[in-house]
């Protein structure tokens, strides 16, 4: 008779055994891809409508023409392209009416106008009507005798900052935003899959066949460290990919704050993956089936959700906003919100390490959770079981 097997080593053969199946899978070679076409195909899109929405053309007649230096002007200051073309006004409708113009600029003092095909770009409005105003402000002073350079100088205004201006700040936003994004993926797919492991086994009564040779929690922390190694090689190997090619096509150029940020992502990621990871397992070991599995993880993702989503969309315009500092100590929210912090550079050390003692303690308690769940349900087939026979001492 074979000596039993030590916890450490119970521990490694499990998490093994869930780190080759995975990464020979085909699943994973083409998850990997699809995910890489994806952010791909992301990145194209956003350039597309960015290049869209900061460059127009407009038409301007005969009348109108002596308005296009102050244009250019106008719209060089918002970093907006405009391309302006002198037609007659019945040619320029018909380019309105074919695509080829954006607008048309027609009429004279009092009585301007632009023409467009269903609406005019808000930019392009803003542009010709602070350029119109400007103007007939001026054509006021000059009248009244007063140069428009004069009242121009008096009315500047400095823009003062109490911490220097970061010229890297767009490369750090977009840097915290693809940290979000690549933690958010990795841990609600990851995390899922280990619920699905779960299932699959107790449907399949596989469960029963490891158990008789390994206890569950050993089972439980095998199954969670193999597959966060996967999670964690396809998050370096996305990272990489991104690195690479960014920097190659001279979209970054920041490699110190670039390698910084995968080093604290690869620290949330285990972070967040273990805490909610063993949150994950401990769910699937509730249920039976696959299909019973979906409504009792689906409120396990908003907890990932909601740092996300305040992430990509109100740090990028604020920063330091105070509700977001606040929600990226509390542990179920770290790792997402405080790496996107520490990308932007307005997360300091001891924030950083602050969150990371509290998500620490907090990942004690919930594997101690989810363990005694674990323990407790994994053997159970049939009826979904209660939280409340989860946490009771008595297994079958």
């Amino acid at each position: 008779m074979s000596a039993p097997l030590s916890p450490g080593r119970a521990v490694a053969l499990v998490a093994r055994r869930e780190f080759v199946s995975q990464t020979r899978s085909r699943s994973f070679a083409v998850g990997l891809l699809i995910t890489i076409a994806i952010f791909a195909v992301y990145i194209l899109l956003f350039g597309f409508i960015g290049s869209q929405s900061s460059s127009n053309t407009l038409g301007v007649t005969a009348q109108t023409a002596g308005l296009s230096d102050a244009l250019r002007q106008g719209a060089d200051a918002r970093d907006h392209t405009l391309t302006i073309t002198e037609v007659d006004r019945a040619t320029g409708e018909q380019q309105v009416r074919d695509g080829d113009l954006d607008a048309l600029l027609v009429g004279g003092p009092g009585s301007y106008g632009l023409i467009g095909q269903d609406t005019v770009d808000s930019s392009l409005q803003e542009i010709a009507g602070s350029t119109i105003r400007q103007q007939a402000v001026d054509g006021a002073l000059v009248r009244a005798g007063v140069h428009p350079a004069t009242v121009a100088a008096r009315a500047q205004v400095t823009v003062i900052t109490l911490a220097p201006a970061d010229p890297e700040r767009g490369q750090r936003l977009a840097l915290a935003i693809v940290v979000a994004a690549l933690l958010f993926m990795s841990l609600v797919g990851y995390g899922t899959a280990v619920a699905q492991g779960v299932v699959e086994e107790k449907s399949s009564r596989v469960v029963e066949l490891l158990l008789s040779t390994i206890k569950p929690l050993h089972l439980l922390a095998g199954k969670v460290l193999g597959l966060g190694a996967v999670g964690l090689l396809q998050l370096l190997i996305l990272s990489a990919i991104g690195l690479a090619g960014s920097t190659a096509f001279g979209l970054l150029t920041i490699p110190t704050a670039a390698a910084s940020a995968l080093i604290w992502a690869v620290v949330w990621y285990l972070l967040g993956f273990f805490l909610y990871a063993s949150i994950y397992a401990a769910a699937g070991s509730m249920v039976s089936r696959q299909e019973e599995l979906q409504t009792i993880v689906a409120p396990i993702m908003f907890p990932l959700l909601i740092p996300f989503v305040f992430a990509v969309s109100v740090l990028p315009d604020d920063p330091r906003n105070t509700l977001g500092t606040v929600l990226s100590f509390i542990p179920l929210f770290s790792p997402t919100l405080m790496p996107a912090r520490a990308a932007m550079g307005v997360a300091p050390f001891w924030q950083v390490g602050l969150a990371i003692v509290l998500t620490l303690a907090s990942i004690a308690g919930v594997v101690w959770l989810a363990a005694k769940i674990y323990q407790n349900s994994v053997l159970r087939t049939g009826a979904r079981v209660s939280l409340r026979e989860a946490l009771s001492a008595r297994r079958p």
